[in-house]
């Protein structure tokens, strides 16, 4: 459900309205309204945002090297500045040594290709009139000649080009040879350098482990000051206004009703000038959502499209059921869904406070997964119906052509669910005439569902012949005057084009709910392929087996991991698309966003 708002208009006097914008801000429950002129920046906002950007950056950057192995963290004497400071040092003399390191390691692979060679022993003997030349040359077009014509030893053969060294010649003499130029300093040295280089980036990283562990918290605590501050003088300069030169200033905001109490008692304690009014016509207070324990877990994937406005119907704990049941119709095997009910239980115990509150929804998909199976007769992929120690109830299970039908009602009792639930929202809206248009395709669908189905071989008698003629009738006129709004000639065109976008929409929408069925089928199918595959290469002799439990595990967590992504996104797309539309949804809400001071790093 959506949480009533209660419109506040606040006059405080200047003097006293920092301290209310204190109060305001500890208490967090009042969504200010934007004011229409525009955001306009202060000194002070500027110098905030820098700082505010210096500590995100820093705690960005330690947050790359905090280990989650080290659980203690000591307290550190460093202030914010003094640990900032101290990040951007370590991270400077990091990033020196690793381009230090990785110069150093370039040197060392072009040294190791000529292997290991004194640098001072070369310059002597280039003093002594010696003179060591080094080249390289493609491998075809070396002449072994050169090994007995001229004083040259082969060095390397990398198997597409040759190096070699050469005494007091020059390259002149061999043709297609390009002289190389050894490094300065030879392999020991640069070994050792890669070492101390190594070392250092370690070193460096260490100490910005630590300093992420030790002021993290601290940096954390100082960004949230800085942002609260921030926000704060958001509201003070761009969101009040001020009447008599500052004598007065005027504030407006939205109050959950369920949350003002409080707020009206300090407001009368103080005597600050206040009006409280409920929303006008033109007006749309922000979204709060509030829903059981089981539609709470819904809400996320009602966010993922958009919040319902603030006159509508909030549909998450209605469409809730429906995205259980068809997630399980999509996966469509027991087996499978065994596996995302334990593994969804067993891995609360573990999980982080971030991922802890949706697995309760995969505990929820799992059931429904495990019950949806058994209905199917599907067990990893295995057709339980053939099973022979489950010859006396296969009938229980459902074969294809039930399963069809099957998505068949269901998409259809949930498309004129949805049409029921426009009738209750139209009757909130600005013009609650327009139901009387949807009831009209209740009672159609109702008096053709009636006479032309379920009484179609009926005793005929008076009733039953006038009945239906009447009853279409009125469906009509209801249709066709009270689908829209104005003059009566306007309402009737708008209502005859109703009817032509209904008619041929609405089959649309129900062939839309065949995705339960294929994405089932589907599902199953891949499973029993699977199996085959697995008992086929599991004859081979000696590894038979081994090969056989590759292909079961692999397989079937793969078909999950597939399945269980369409399992969750068509039933989205049906939510979103047919049932929304049938519903009458709009979703032009803007979420509820309080004044408040930020505590955590969320």
């Amino acid at each position: 459900m959506i949480v009533p708002m209660l419109k506040y208009t606040f006059a405080v006097q200047g003097k006293e309205y920092a301290a209310f914008l204190d109060n305001l801000q500890e208490w967090g429950i009042v969504h200010v309204i934007e004011k229409e002129a525009g955001e306009t920046g202060t000194r002070e906002q500027e110098e905030v945002d820098k700082e505010i950007h210096r500590l995100e950056k820093t705690l960005k950057i330690l947050d790359r090297f905090r280990e989650e192995e080290m659980t203690a963290s000591a307290s550190s004497n460093l202030s914010p500045e003094e640990a900032i400071t101290h990040t951007d040092e370590r991270l400077k003399k990091r990033d020196a040594a690793k381009l230090a390191l990785e110069q150093a390691k370039a040197a060392l692979a072009q040294a190791g290709e000529w292997g290991t060679y004194s640098s001072d022993l070369l310059q002597k003997l280039e003093q002594e009139g010696i003179s060591i030349r080094f080249y390289s040359i493609p491998k075809k077009k070396f002449k072994k000649e050169w090994l007995d014509k001229y004083a040259v030893s082969l060095v390397a053969d990398t198997g597409y080009q040759v190096k070699f060294a050469c005494i007091n010649h020059d390259e002149a003499i061999f043709e297609g040879a390009t002289a190389e130029k050894l490094p300065e300093r030879d392999l020991s040295v640069l070994e050792k350098d890669v070492a101390k280089y190594e070392a250092e980036v370690q070193k460096q990283e260490k100490a910005l482990s630590i300093l992420a562990h030790e002021n993290t918290d601290k940096l954390q605590e100082q960004l949230n000051g800085f942002v609260n501050r921030r926000t704060w003088l958001d509201v003070w300069n761009n969101k009040t206004l001020s009447v008599g030169e500052g004598i007065v200033r005027i504030l407006e905001g939205w109050v959950p009703k369920d949350r003002s109490e409080r707020l009206n008692k300090y407001l009368e304690e103080h005597g600050i000038l206040y009006l409280v009014a409920k929303k006008s016509a033109e007006e749309q207070p922000p979204i709060e959502l509030k829903n059981s324990r089981f539609g709470k877990l819904f809400e996320p994937i009602s966010k993922l499209f958009a919040l319902p406005a603030y006159q509508e119907l909030d549909l998450t704990i209605y469409f809730a059921p429906f995205f259980m049941l068809f997630f399980g119709f999509c996966l469509g095997d027991a087996g499978y869904g065994l596996v995302l009910l334990l593994g969804s239980t067993i891995f609360r115990k573990f999980a982080s406070d971030s991922v802890k509150p949706f697995l309760p929804l995969g505990q929820l998909f799992g059931a429904s997964t495990l019950v949806m199976g058994l209905i199917f007769g599907t067990f990893f992929g295995i057709e339980l119906a053939k099973v022979p120690q489950l010859e006396q109830v296969k009938s229980l299970f459902l074969d294809s052509s039930q399963v069809f039908s099957l998505s068949l009602v269901i998409g259809a009792v949930q498309i004129i669910f949805g049409i029921v639930l426009r009738i209750v929202n139209q009757l909130r809206q600005e013009h609650p005439q327009l139901a009387i248009g949807t009831i009209g395709w209740l009672l159609l669908f109702a008096t053709a569902g009636l006479f032309e189905f379920v009484w179609k071989d009926a005793e005929k008698n008076t009733v039953m012949e006038i009945a239906p003629s009447v009853l279409y009738g009125l469906s009509l006129v209801m249709i066709v005057f009270f689908s829209g709004t104005g003059p009566v000639f306007m309402r009737a065109m708008g209502g005859i084009w109703e009817i032509y976008n209904t008619v041929t929409s609405i089959f649309g929408d129900l062939l839309s709910y065949i995705r339960l069925f294929a994405l089932g089928i589907a599902s199953s199918i891949l499973g029993l392929v699977i199996n085959q595959m697995a008992i086929s290469f599991g004859s081979a002799p000696y590894i038979g087996p081994v090969i056989f439990v590759l292909i079961i595990v692999i397989g079937h967590t793969a078909n999950l991991a597939i399945s269980s992504l369409g399992a969750f996104v068509h039933p989205m797309r049906l939510t979103f698309v047919e049932f929304y539309k049938n519903a009458g949804f709009q979703g032009t809400g803007k979420p509820y966003q309080p004044f408040s001071k930020r505590v955590n790093n969320n």
